[in-house]
């Protein structure tokens, strides 16, 4: 195998393993889907072959009874006595039993096939080229039931491709135009429904090109469908120069894969090319509405910034004014505490000086008091330190009772 194009191949998601399962890759290979589709396909293919199918009598080379069907291309028969292993030529069907190789897509579906076939005890006819023998010991032959060429029955199914192992080229033609016809009809490996055959896996890669162009309605999905597509156009430009590579010896492992590559090559690169200019155009179409889109989110970001702005000046002016308020309510409550302190200062003060006065007065009066009491006593030691003198009689000749006025100085008679 080419590295170019297996390296192709691997860009596209093209697998190299079958659909039906093995060896670690038949769950990834196909869904349950792509399996349902190759049977029906398979066995619409199978009804169209046999009706066309030829029970005249004919005579072989060799005769044999089939013991058991080993793969796709391989079938044990009783021939001549002996157990045989016939390999059937001019056709290579999938691997199902290679020994370093997982199972190849429909290898299960062309067993399956040559068993129905082949059923143990069926008599097949045999007829042979230049080379009786492989490599491996297998008897190489066409083989016949019920009249037609089996070999070429299974790549009119679609499950096994034409090969030619010179000299042996006795039956390539007949399996080559059986082949074609499995081309035409899209059937088994050319059906592109089925996932794991090579026009299943150029569906995927091509598919998101080939679809209608996506109308994005955010710049998140505007974003994602050009990452998408992006990938697709680079897929579909590295696979439009592999499609179609030469296909390699007969000595690659999985020759149909490569046999389907070639015979499809240049529909298949011109599908791709197809799909590579609607990608594109899809692309352009994608990128203008994204830039629309971010066009609009800049401009509702600018004005939910002005909108912001506005709202936070707004806000912000609301608290200058309610801190000027606050403010002015603090000086007034402080003005009416000084108030209401120089107030009660004052009337402290007064209070303070009332009282002083009053003390003041108190203090004048006791002193004039003690001054006048001094006085009197000053008065009282003086009379009685000065002998007493009886005062003139005012009245001469009386001698009752007398009343003297205040002081003492003066009397008069009693009443």
């Amino acid at each position: 195998m080419s590295s170019r194009l297996m390296a192709g191949l691997a860009i596209g998601s093209l697998l190299l393993t079958g659909c039906s399962g093995g060896a670690g890759n038949s769950a990834s290979a196909t869904s349950t889907s792509g399996e349902s589709a190759s049977q029906a396909a398979i066995a619409a293919q199978q009804g169209q072959n046999e009706s066309a199918s030829n029970d005249g009598d004919q005579s072989y080379e060799d005769t044999g009874t089939v013991i058991r069907v080993i793969d796709g291309d391989t079938v044990d028969a009783t021939v001549n006595g002996a157990e045989t292993r016939i390999r059937l030529l001019n056709i290579d069907t999938p691997e199902t039993k290679h020994p370093n190789e997982p199972i190849q897509c429909l290898g299960p579906e062309a067993t399956e096939y040559l068993e129905s076939r082949l059923a143990p005890g069926d008599e097949i006819g045999l007829e042979y080229d230049v080379e009786r023998l492989d490599r491996y010991g297998r008897t190489l032959a066409g083989v016949y039931e019920s009249g037609t060429l089996v070999n070429a029955d299974i790549a009119a199914m679609g499950l096994g491709v034409a090969v030619l192992f010179e000299p042996n080229r006795r039956f390539y033609q007949e399996v080559l135009e059986a082949q074609k016809k499995a081309e035409d009809q899209g059937a088994g490996l050319f059906n592109p429904a089925i996932d794991c055959t090579l026009p299943g896996q150029l569906a995927g890669p091509l598919a998101p090109l080939e679809a209608a162009p996506v109308d994005p309605t955010s710049i998140a999905t505007a974003a994602a469908a050009l990452a998408s597509i992006d990938v697709s156009i680079k897929t579909a430009k590295s696979l439009i120069g592999l499609i179609g590579s030469a296909v390699p010896g007969p000595e690659a492992v999985n020759r149909p894969l490569y046999a389907v590559n070639k015979a499809l090559g240049t529909s298949n690169a011109g599908r791709a090319q197809k799909a590579l200019a609607s990608g594109q155009n899809s692309r352009a179409s994608i990128n203008a509405k994204l830039e629309k889109l971010q066009a609009a989110a800049q401009a509702k970001k600018e004005a939910a910034e002005r909108k912001a702005a506005a709202a936070a000046e707004a806000k912000r002016q609301a608290a200058a004014a309610a801190e000027a308020k606050r403010q002015a309510a603090i000086r007034a409550e402080a003005q009416r505490k000084a108030a209401v302190a120089a107030e009660a200062e004052r009337k402290a003060a007064a209070a303070a000086e009332a009282r002083r006065q009053a003390a003041a007065a108190e203090a004048a009066r006791q002193a004039a008091a003690a001054e006048a009491a001094r006085r009197a006593q000053q008065q009282q030691q003086q009379q009685q330190q000065q002998p007493r003198q009886q005062p003139s009689n005012p009245y001469p000749g009386y001698t009752g009772p007398r009343c003297y006025a205040p002081g003492g100085q003066s009397w008069k008679p009693c009443p």
